[in-house]
């Protein structure tokens, strides 16, 4: 019974329904009026009245017939179903079939490429083989010509390269001798004006040093002018200041570097520097240069 449902749950469906349809029947066709009896003068309700023979088999015949529809009814799904069935596994064969004969049509084609790849690369290889053995064989005779070649070029080469060292030696000595010579020429130039440069630079210096001792004189009476000694502080004292000028004779800073031992002192002597700017200058160009950064000693009276 079980398996009926699970097979054809449709066909149970109606045959509930129609036996829910007959069962509606058989209600409604009952008389439930209360028959009255007089007996004696007093009337006896009647408690229940009997069914219809006739209904009642109509109603049967009507069931029967409903069951026998829901049974031919799940029959004819259950055919159905099994012809479906048989349809599918008819067509899942087919397919198996089709994709077995695919597969092996395939596997043929592949065998019969493989095979012609193989004869293919048998042939690619003959042919490898013999191009080898050709290009071998004119890479021997290459070989062997060019090797005459380099060798007669070699010996050309070589008488080339005697003929032209010998050449080239005659040229050097020729070369040395005269770059002998040259040098010779231009060592004792060069040494007279070496002694002309050393003649002129000491000239140069001694005017450089004459001017440099004019105008530190000069510098150092100007720094003493604007010089305020300081209060207590003792005569004989002296100190280095290094100056650092622009053109034109500006201070651009005075700094004590050899102290006299009195920083009061000091700071009086770099103060007097800054009040003395700007600064005597030479206009000769060449000796201002060297008072650009300067040291002097500054020993006022």
């Amino acid at each position: 019974m079980w398996k009926t449902i699970r097979e054809n749950p449709r066909a149970v469906a109606y045959a509930v329904l129609m036996h829910l349809v007959l069962l509606a029947l058989l209600v409604f066709n009952l008389d439930w009026t209360p028959k009255t009896s007089r007996t004696g003068g007093e009337t006896v309700p009647i408690q229940a009245e009997l069914i219809d023979q006739r209904r009642l088999e109509v109603i049967e015949q009507r069931k029967r017939q409903a069951e026998q529809e829901v049974k031919q009814k799940a029959e004819a799904e259950r055919k159905q179903k099994a012809e479906r069935e048989a349809k599918q596994e008819a067509e899942a064969e087919r397919k198996q079939k089709a994709e077995q004969e695919a597969k092996q049509k395939a596997e043929a084609e592949r065998k019969q490429k493989a095979a012609l790849e193989a004869k293919q690369k048998a042939e690619a290889e003959r042919k490898r083989k013999a191009e080898l053995a050709a290009r071998k064989k004119a890479e021997a005779e290459r070989k062997q010509k060019a090797e005459l070649e380099a060798k007669k070029k070699v010996e050309a080469e070589r008488k080339r390269k005697a003929e032209l060292e010998a050449k080239q030696k005659a040229e050097a000595e020729r070369k040395r001798q005269a770059e002998l010579a040259a040098k010779q020429k231009a060592e004792a130039e060069a040494a007279l004006q070496a002694q002309i440069a050393a003649e002129q630079a000491q000239l140069e210096e001694q005017r450089v040093q004459s001017a440099l001792g004019e105008f530190i004189g000069y510098i150092a009476d100007k720094v003493e002018r604007n010089w305020l000694r300081p209060a207590g502080s003792p005569k004989g004292l002296r100190c280095k200041v290094n100056v650092k000028v622009i053109p034109g004779g500006d201070v651009a800073s005075a700094r004590v570097v050899e102290s006299s031992g009195d920083p009061v002192f000091d700071r009086s002597a770099e103060n007097a520097v800054l009040r003395a700017s700007p600064l005597p200058m030479p206009k000769d160009a060449a000796i201002a240069r060297h008072f650009r950064d300067f040291n002097f000693n500054f020993e006022p009276y």
